[in-house]
């Protein structure tokens, strides 16, 4: 089997870590992943040893500078439509899996190739082009994959016959690679000490790229109020600067000025070992104003870090209050606060009980084997219910596209 998938944001994160992680599994399962990507995608997608996987790019159309990006969107629309559905007829694509509402010019090539589509609706499109892109998602996706049972209504727009194209299916983590054991006191030392960190005061940490939905500004504020209680507490900001949001990261430091946290608060920039980093935290906390399902909560959770997180997307069928972490109402720097110091200040015990419960809702419901197997069945469904007509199954494998 063979699936063309076309992730085109390039701002590299949770999605794009996930969608490697998952088609590494199935490729040992027999399906083969060709990945088209943006524009400008960051040269930290890079396929493992350059056979894994395919990069290709396109122009993107995003709501960023909306204006030129229509112009330049419509002028390469005909030529790449052709690219795309003849890139699809040539590689023999049983299937095209479509990451992102937005991204509809790979879907409208697989229907000109009568090519199965998976659409992954986990991102937001901007208001005034929400109703047109569902309505184009209804018309052209076999079936619409959304990443928690809160989102499938709001994504869907409460639409039936959207509703029922819709399945529901979780970000996998890799046991493997976010296991706490892999890291003792010396790695985390190590950790504290690169970015300056004291042995004896608490870290706490967010990961998220430099967007204002990830909500910094109220992580920041929460430090402030966290310092006044735990004056050794510091605290570090995993994420890249955006350059479609320089405006936002000038704004974070004026912010981290103004709250006297210039000494306490580290931005680490783009990291690619997060769980490395993970590691090394006290706490992990989750500050976003709006999210779909979050990979890093489920990371964090598999290393036994306890989370705070606000009430966002999927996050309450991740964490379960009290029980696995603590969620906390959005937009609130105040509720973030307490709830870490709540965790700071918790017996050892308590806190190793938060911790290995959330372990095993990883390892029982969430692990890398469990949600690529569903994904597999995914594509096997859809396969038997649009068989190839031109022989494109049972071919060779290991072709490498590239520019």
């Amino acid at each position: 089997m063979r699936v063309l998938y076309c992730i085109l944001d390039n701002r590299f994160g949770g999605p794009h870590r996930l969608a490697q992680a998952v088609c590494r599994q199935l490729r040992e399962q027999g399906v083969e992943t060709l990945f088209f990507l943006g524009q400008k995608s960051p040269d930290v997608w890079q396929p493992e040893g350059g056979r894994a996987f395919a990069r290709r790019y396109i122009q993107c159309f995003t709501s960023h500078h909306p204006l030129r990006n229509l112009a330049a969107f419509a002028l390469f629309l005909p030529a790449n439509l052709r690219y795309i559905r003849d890139l699809i007829r040539s590689q023999r694509v049983d299937i095209v899996h479509v990451d992102g509402v937005s991204n509809f010019l790979p879907a409208l090539a697989a229907r000109l190739a009568r090519t199965p589509i998976i659409w992954h609706y986990n991102d937001h499109p901007p208001g005034p082009l929400r109703p047109i892109l569902l309505r184009l998602v209804r018309a052209l996706a076999s079936t619409v994959v959304v990443q928690g049972d809160q989102l499938r209504n709001v994504r869907t727009g409460f639409d039936p016959q959207l509703h029922a194209k819709t399945v529901v299916l979780y970000p996998g983590i890799d046991l493997r690679q976010f296991d706490p054991a892999r890291y003792d006191a010396a790695a985390r030392a190590q950790v504290r000490a690169q970015w300056g960190v004291p042995a004896d005061g608490p870290l706490i940490g967010m990961v998220g790229n430099l967007n204002r939905l990830k909500g910094h500004a109220y992580f920041i504020q929460a430090a402030q109020r966290i310092k006044e209680k735990r004056p050794q507490a510091r605290f570090l900001v995993v994420g890249r600067k955006l350059n479609t949001a320089p405006g936002y990261w000038r704004k974070l430091q004026h912010l981290t000025a103004r709250c006297g946290l210039t000494q306490e608060i580290v931005f680490a920039g783009f990291q690619d070992d997060v769980a490395r980093l993970l590691a090394a935290l006290d706490v992990f906390v989750l500050p976003s104003v709006r999210e779909s399902c979050p990979n890093v909560v489920l990371e964090a959770m598999a290393m036994k870090v306890p989370v705070v997180a606000t009430d966002v997307g999927a996050v309450r069928e991740l964490v379960t209050h009290e029980q696995t972490g603590l969620v906390v109402a959005p937009r609130d720097a105040e509720a973030l606060a307490q709830a870490v110091l709540a965790v700071l200040t918790r017996p050892g015990p308590q806190v190793r009980a938060l911790v290995e419960a959330a372990r095993e809702r990883i390892e029982r419901d969430f692990s890398l084997d469990r949600i690529a197997g569903q994904q597999k069945r995914l594509y096997e469904d859809l396969i038997h219910q649009h068989p190839p007509q031109d022989g494109a199954q049972n071919r060779d494998h290991g072709t490498v596209l590239r520019r």
